[in-house]
C-alpha cells in the first residue's frame, strides 16, 4: 500500500508540474500580449496628445502668417514666437518618433507631410525656421535640424502655395 500511495504521489507530483509549466507558458504569453497592446495604446495616446498640441496651435495661427502679410525680419514677436512653438513641438514629435514612441505610419504618413505642406503653405515658417536654427535653437533632439531641412527641400521641390511672406 505504502509503495503504491508512493508512485501515485510521484505521478501526481509529475502531472502538477506539467500543469504548473503549462500555466506559466500561458501566464507569459498572456502577459506579453497584454504589454505589447498597452504599448500600441500609449503610442496612439502620444499621438492623439501632440494631435491636440498641434490643433490649438494652429488656432492661433497669427492673423499675419495666414495672410502672408509678415516677414521674419519685422520686429513683430507674435509670429516669432508662434514659429518658435511650432518647430518646438514638431522638435517633441521628431525625439517621441526616435524613441519609437509614437505609431511609425502615423510619422511617415501624417506628421512629416503635415510640416512638408505648412512649409509650402507658410514660406514664413522656413524662414523663422532658419533665423531660430541661427540661433542656436532646435539642437535638440539630435539630428533634428536634417530633417526640418529635409521637410524644406522637400516643400521646395512641390513648389511653393500662393501664399508668399515679403522679405
Amino acid at each position: 500500500m505504502f509503495e503504491y500511495l508512493k508512485n501515485i504521489s510521484e505521478l501526481l507530483a509529475h502531472w502538477a508540474t506539467v500543469i504548473t509549466l503549462i500555466v506559466l507558458i500561458c501566464s507569459v504569453c498572456l502577459a506579453s500580449k497584454h504589454l505589447k497592446e498597452l504599448k500600441t495604446q500609449r503610442h496612439w495616446q502620444n499621438f492623439n496628445e501632440m494631435n491636440v498640441r498641434y490643433a490649438d496651435l494652429l488656432g492661433k495661427i497669427p492673423e499675419k502668417i495666414k495672410l502672408g502679410s509678415c516677414s521674419i525680419e519685422s520686429d513683430d514677436l507674435e509670429i516669432k514666437i508662434w514659429i518658435r512653438q511650432y518647430f518646438d513641438l514638431y522638435s517633441e514629435e521628431y525625439w517621441l518618433n526616435e524613441k519609437k514612441l509614437l505609431p511609425e505610419e502615423m510619422w511617415k504618413g501624417r506628421i512629416r507631410p503635415g510640416v512638408v505642406l505648412n512649409l509650402k503653405e507658410y514660406p514664413i515658417l522656413e524662414h523663422g525656421y532658419i533665423y531660430w536654427k541661427n540661433k542656436g535653437a532646435f539642437n535638440h533632439p539630435k539630428n533634428f535640424h536634417n530633417v526640418v531641412d529635409e521637410d524644406i527641400q522637400n516643400a521646395n521641390e512641390q513648389g511653393k502655395t500662393q501664399y508668399h511672406c515679403a522679405n
